[in-house]
Parts: structure tokens; sequence; C-alpha cells
């Protein structure tokens, strides 16, 4: 599958996690304020980006979480999902209020937020890459 994870163990998981949050919110805008190709190109690096963090995010759980890793990604499978739920509703609901291109443009800008809290995760940017474990 295409996704950013393959990258994981050659880079490391933070890495890869802040690429993907500084990429996401760059594409976006791209693909709100851009027409013609590059629109669809936008697109496919949006979802790309954004759909990548997931796997990232279950990685760290998983290395992190030594004595119940199953139970670690249940959690934060079942967060991620009501989160992502209610941000749909509330994208939707903005979308609605004030349109979608300003909607975009918003959610982007917030997703640039999220750069320091990667930053302060456990471990170092430049750390040793993601091990190789099987449980």
């Amino acid at each position: 599958p295409m996704s950013l994870i393959g990258l994981a163990p050659t880079y490391g998981v933070l890495l890869i996690l802040l690429y993907s949050l500084l990429g996401a919110p760059f594409a976006l805008i791209l693909l709100t304020w851009t027409g013609g190709w590059i629109r669809y190109m936008m697109m496919v690096l949006t979802g790309f980006t954004l759909l990548s963090t997931t796997p990232v995010m279950l990685a760290m759980i998983q290395e992190h979480a030594e004595e119940n890793p199953s139970a670690a990604n249940g959690f934060y499978m079942m967060v991620s999902f009501m989160a992502r739920s209610a941000t749909v509703v509330l994208i939707g609901w903005l979308g609605d209020v004030i349109g979608l291109q300003a909607t975009y443009t918003v959610a982007a800008a917030v997703g640039i937020l999220a750069v320091p809290l990667v930053l302060k995760l456990p471990g170092e940017i430049d750390s040793p890459p993601l091990e190789n474990k099987v449980r």
C-alpha cells in the first residue's frame, strides 16, 4: 500500500510524521487555491500525506507500549475514529457556514499547529530508525 510508513525504518517515525504534517497543509492550500492539473496532483498528495499519519502513529504506539501493544493500538484506533468522525461533522458545518474553500484554508492553518506537538513527542527527529519488532 502507498504510505509513508514504508520509509519509517530508514528515516524514523518522527521525521516521517513531521514531513507528513508539514506536507498536508501545504498540499491542501494548493488543492484549494489552484486549478487544472495542479489541483489533481495536490488532491493525491493531500490524501497521501493525511492518510499516512495513522500507520506512523500506530508504529510509534507499538514501539512504546511494550506490555500491552494490542490494547494500546485498539485504544488509539478508537480515539482516532471518534476524533475523525467529529472532525468530519465540524468541517461539514463550517463548510456550510463559510464555504468549503475558506474551510479548507482554516483546516490547513489548524493542521500546522500540530507541528510543535510532534516536536514534543519522545525521541528525537534524527533518532535511530524504528526497530523491527514482532510480537
